[in-house]
């Protein structure tokens, strides 16, 4: 029978609490152990032993996770290409905008103490100025003074005896032009005299070159042997005269009112009130007198003139107003003006009475308009999908354009883009 283990039972004794604390406990002494009892080693022939689990499923080949990283980022690209391209794409479209004048035309009245607001403070005044002033002409003018043509020629006789020749004789010319002796003379035998003759007729025709005469009233055989010759050329058949002509009258006239017409402004203006600063006049010519006829010859010569100046001074601000308000009423839908300048604003005098101190002025403004943003025509729904050809084609052809160009961007795009907050109008 196998021996039976004794079993030696410990004896723990329990201290108390009180005595644990009465007891010093001792730090736990550390073991020391050797590295290499610590470190198993393994040979090659127990990694061979080892066994392995061929139904593992194989691990994914690395080209896989390119192909997918490669794809992810082309997707990202295209993605953010898109937006970029939705975000700056755009079409500028600049349109040379045809122009129409715009005029406004009505008849102003005008009060000492308006009453309405249509109606312009202002005042009415009229005065009359004449003056006589003497002009020398200025020698632009010239006329014709047609006459007979006279001039000196030598007769000479080749014959023996003496050839008297009475007034009024005739020379003709080769040409055919006719004169006639002033006075008559005696041309002796073998020897020549001067005499002056005149032409037949009056005009141009009797200003004749140095020529040869033969007379006429001789025998032919005496014709030869008795005739008249010319060293200068003769005068007085047309001759240029300087005088005063009707142009030169009318330019005297002129500067004779102007001259009355601005003393009689500084006249009628100086008891007006400032504040009236626009003014309108009407001219009246009650007189107009020349001391000579047109184009006859002067040294000088007088002109009268009287004239009435009818002025209308208004409150031209409150003026102004009113026009432009009147040229804003007939701009159209989808019109704007390029610029409005109320100093062009033209005044004249219809009407007025000085007593009662009231006047009708007729006004006329104008201002240059063209197509606005508003017009419907510029709707940029309207040129979605089209190129440039086609959006000039159609502004032009409507009469909306001159000339149009677009800017497309990005570069490569050339048709508007459908994104209508994308489309951009300029107008020139």
């Amino acid at each position: 029978m196998p021996e039976k283990k004794s079993t030696s039972k410990k004896r723990v004794t329990v201290k108390s609490a009180s005595s644990k604390a009465s007891v010093k406990k001792k730090p736990a002494e550390k073991k020391k152990i050797a590295v290499k009892e610590a470190v198993e080693k393994v040979t090659v022939r127990e990694v061979e032993d080892l066994e392995v689990d061929i139904h593992r499923p194989a691990a994914v080949p690395l080209m896989i996770y390119r192909r997918i990283a490669v794809t992810f980022v082309f997707v990202v690209a295209a993605a953010l290409l898109s937006v970029l391209y939705l975000a700056t794409v755009q079409a500028v479209i600049h349109v040379d905008s045809t122009e129409s004048i715009l005029e406004a035309q009505f008849v102003a009245n005008i009060y000492e103490v308006p009453v309405q607001e249509t109606d312009v403070r202002g005042a009415i005044r009229v005065g009359t100025l004449g003056k006589t002033q003497t002009f020398e002409p200025t020698g632009d003018s010239v006329t014709d003074v047609v006459g007979l043509s006279t001039g000196v020629i030598t007769i000479v006789n080749e014959m023996s005896f003496a050839q008297q020749l009475v007034s009024t004789t005739r020379f003709l010319t080769p040409e055919g032009v006719l004169f006639r002796l002033v006075d008559g003379v005696s041309v002796p035998g073998g020897g020549s005299v001067t005499a002056t003759v005149r032409a037949d007729e009056e005009g141009g025709a009797g200003d004749i070159a140095p020529t040869t005469f033969t007379i006429p009233g001789l025998s032919d055989s005496r014709q030869k042997l008795v005739y008249a010759q010319s060293s200068e050329a003769f005068t007085g058949g047309v001759t240029m005269v300087d005088v005063v002509g009707q142009d030169e009258l009318d330019a005297a006239s002129q500067k004779l009112q102007d001259e009355l017409v601005a003393d009689a402004k500084a006249m009628l203006r100086s008891d007006i009130d400032e504040e009236l600063t626009g003014e309108s006049y009407e001219i009246t010519v009650d007189e107009q007198i020349f001391s000579v006829e047109p184009n006859a010859s002067a040294s000088a010569f007088d002109v009268t003139v009287t004239v009435t100046v009818s002025a209308v001074y208004y409150d031209k601000e409150a003026l102004e107003k009113i026009a432009v308000a009147k040229l804003y009423d007939g701009l159209g839908q989808g019109q704007m003006f390029v610029s409005v300048d109320a100093g062009k604003m033209i005044v004249r005098v219809e009407a007025y009475d000085v007593e009662e101190q009231e006047a009708n002025v007729h006004v006329s403004f104008d201002a240059p308009a063209i197509t606005s943003q508003t017009s419907a025509a510029l709707e940029v729904g309207r040129f979605v999908g089209m190129d440039e050809g086609e959006v000039r084609d159609l502004l032009v052809g409507e009469g909306v354009a001159t000339d149009v160009t677009v800017e497309f961007f990005p570069f490569w795009i050339d048709t508007v883009p459908r994104l209508k907050d994308h489309i951009y109008i300029d107008i020139r």
